[in-house]
């Protein structure tokens, strides 16, 4: 026989032995070989050791606090957010329209000058 124990069998006993028992555990795993009888012993010493712990009810109400405003945040934050369905369009037509327009005022706002002064350098 196998000196190691089947991790099937560990894991299968530690999971009854959480929610059903030690002796549960024992009628699951029957018989017990010698080389798991060590390793048993050892997860029932650790069963009996980490025993859930309870938190307080100020500790139960803080947590409580500290979500909902969490809650709240993220509510917030997704009420402010601008939805994706009323982003406006962008047209590079528009933009590159504006680009030319703005070239040919400055063009002729040069030509402008240009023939005002040559207009007043003649007179």
């Amino acid at each position: 026989m196998s000196q190691e124990p089947s991790p099937d069998r560990l894991e299968l006993y530690t999971r009854v032995l959480q929610n059903e028992g030690e002796v549960k555990a024992r009628l699951v795993v029957n018989p017990v070989l010698p080389e798991e009888e060590a390793i048993f012993e050892l997860i029932n010493a650790l069963q009996e050791a980490l025993r859930p712990v309870t938190p307080d009810a100020a500790f139960k109400a803080r947590l409580r606090g500290h979500l909902m405003d969490s809650a709240q945040r993220e509510q917030n934050f997704r009420l402010l957010r601008i939805p994706a369905t009323e982003k406006r369009i962008r047209l590079p037509w528009i933009a590159a329209s504006a680009a030319v327009l703005g070239a040919t005022a400055t063009l002729a706002g040069a030509y402008a000058v240009w023939r005002w002064n040559a207009g007043r350098q003649a007179a």
